[in-house]
């Protein structure tokens, strides 16, 4: 069974978790801030893009504000990820006794060849007691439009429940892995008393709404990669349906065979990619392979609507994923990433209602349609493919 393995492999389930989700930026933005505005110990926010934008000032300033009213404040965001922030964005909350941790700067990154080693992670931790994780960074694109409309759109969870001490801890596992990282106390990280404090019968966590729950991190300090394994699991044991999204759609040979033999044992499997991207190369890169995929029975839809940015995944009623992976080689092999794996039928309800083949946007890929490329196309297709398998 798909549990069987991550709980032996992988990670660990706990009981007493309560989800709250998000598939867009203005909601799940807004809960964010709402949460750090009411920190009363300590904040812990971890982001592959910050930007100084409007959002990212409004992100900030609410920092800012905590750390002068006494939380502790801690901050990472990756350098080439951030590299449009104003730096001198950063000065108020640092004035105010908040610290922030640039991951992997790019001067020491390029000079080191490790360039492609980045901090993917989306975490936001508030007093031990409150976690947030999925797709979302802090930047405009993912809060609202010109008409108040998401240009992005993304899938984001609120957690509480002992799952947010494991969150607490991959953040402090990044920040010692900082530059600048000082040693991450538990002065400073309640959440594990807290965590522990809340499985207990003085909980507040609605019993119809606990779930269990796990924390699946990955990125180069291990040694399997624990994403692209929980997935190849996941598509080999399912029975009845499977659905992927991923942005940026390029697993990797394992995980295309993965995908096939489900579908040829029956599985109803479905991949929803982006097809409005910010990174057109990975939809140029998949016609290469959409077509086997197309003819093992595999479905494949593009969603152009919006910029798709979600990585989910629900396995049969079983498994949920809701993280910051990307199925490609980045992701998978150079990333550090983090996902929340959720057991039972509500959420997997949800991941398929919101970002399923039949919400609006989504179209089908057809084979006859790729089969009609010209030799032009598919040329510029096997170069892109090359290029995103370096």
């Amino acid at each position: 069974m798909i549990l069987d393995f991550v709980n032996r492999r992988v990670v660990e389930f706990t009981d007493g978790n309560q989800l709250d989700l998000f598939d867009n930026g203005v909601e799940g933005l807004a809960a964010m801030l709402d949460e750090i505005e009411r920190a009363q110990h300590c904040v812990h926010l971890e982001t592959y893009i910050l930007r100084s934008d409007d959002t990212g000032l409004r992100f900030l300033a609410a920092l800012t504000e905590r750390s002068q009213a006494g939380v502790q404040v801690r901050l990472i965001y990756d350098s080439l990820g951030s590299r449009a922030l104003d730096r001198m964005a950063l000065d108020p909350l640092l004035r105010a006794g908040g610290l922030a941790n640039e991951f992997n700067p790019l001067g020491q990154s390029i000079r080191a060849r490790m360039i492609r080693r980045r901090d993917h992670r989306k975490l936001l931790i508030i007093d031990g007691r409150v976690g947030f994780i999925g797709g979302l960074n802090i930047g405009d694109e993912y809060a609202a439009g010109v008409d108040g409309t998401p240009t992005w759109r993304d899938a984001h969870a609120r957690v509480e429940g002992p799952v947010v001490g494991e969150l607490d801890r991959r953040f402090a596992e990044m920040w010692t892995r900082c530059e600048t990282g000082s040693p991450f106390d538990d002065e400073m990280s309640p959440a594990d008393e807290t965590a522990s404090a809340s499985s207990g019968a003085g909980h507040t966590i609605d019993a119809a709404r606990r779930t269990r729950a796990a924390v699946l991190a990955d990125g180069p300090i291990y040694r399997r990669r624990r994403m692209r394994d929980t997935v190849i699991s996941g598509l080999d044991e399912a029975r009845s349906r499977v659905l992927l999204v991923s942005p940026y759609f390029a697993p990797g040979r394992s995980v295309l065979d993965s995908l096939m033999q489900a579908a040829s044992r029956g599985v109803e499997v479905e991949v929803l990619m982006a097809g409005r991207s910010d990174h057109p190369i990975f939809r140029r890169a998949a016609r290469t392979f959409i077509p086997r995929l197309l003819a093992s029975g595999v479905r494949v839809f593009e969603d152009s609507e919006r910029m798709m940015h979600a990585k989910v995944a629900a396995f049969d009623d079983q498994l949920s994923i809701i993280g910051t992976s990307n199925l490609d080689r980045q992701s998978l092999h150079h990333s550090y990433e983090v996902s929340l794996l959720v057991e039972g039928r509500e959420t997997a309800a949800w991941i398929r209602r919101r970002f399923g083949p039949g919400r609006t946007g989504a179209r089908p890929i057809e084979i006859d349609a790729l089969a009609k490329r010209g030799w032009l196309a598919r040329l510029i297709d096997y170069a892109a493919w090359t290029l995103v398998r370096i």
